[in-house]
């Protein structure tokens, strides 16, 4: 079972060369919790930075695994990072299929993580 379940309702992509990023939210509001990934295309995933709900709890090389689904994603993170995402290892982000917004952001995801 996820640690932190989120609803995601808002979206942020970003493309421009390699970099790519996307986030996905509870709300507009980010004290309502987020999910956050920033990288280059081509790097390994150890060098994609994943930060969960609030700057201070992120990192570069936490991904231990994102399985996706019809729904979203889970977001594994390594276990010897753990303490710096607030011990939190498993992060579930629930998109709406009909969300273009959301299946966006779900596409730029993949591009990043190759």
């Amino acid at each position: 079972m996820a640690d932190i379940e989120i609803r995601a309702l808002a979206f942020w992509t970003h493309s421009e060369g390699r970099e790519r990023a996307a986030g996905f939210a509870a709300s507009e509001d980010p004290e309502d919790g987020y999910v956050l990934f920033e990288g280059e295309l081509g790097h390994p995933r150890d060098a994609i930075y994943v930060e969960v709900s609030d700057e201070i709890f992120g990192a570069e090389g936490g991904i231990e695994q994102v399985t996706f689904a019809p729904d979203g994603f889970t977001l594994a993170l390594k276990e010897s990072l753990a303490h710096k995402f607030g011990m939190v290892r498993e992060v579930k982000v629930l998109v709406e299929p009909m969300d273009d917004d959301g299946q966006h952001a779900l596409k730029v995801l993949r591009e990043l993580l190759g």
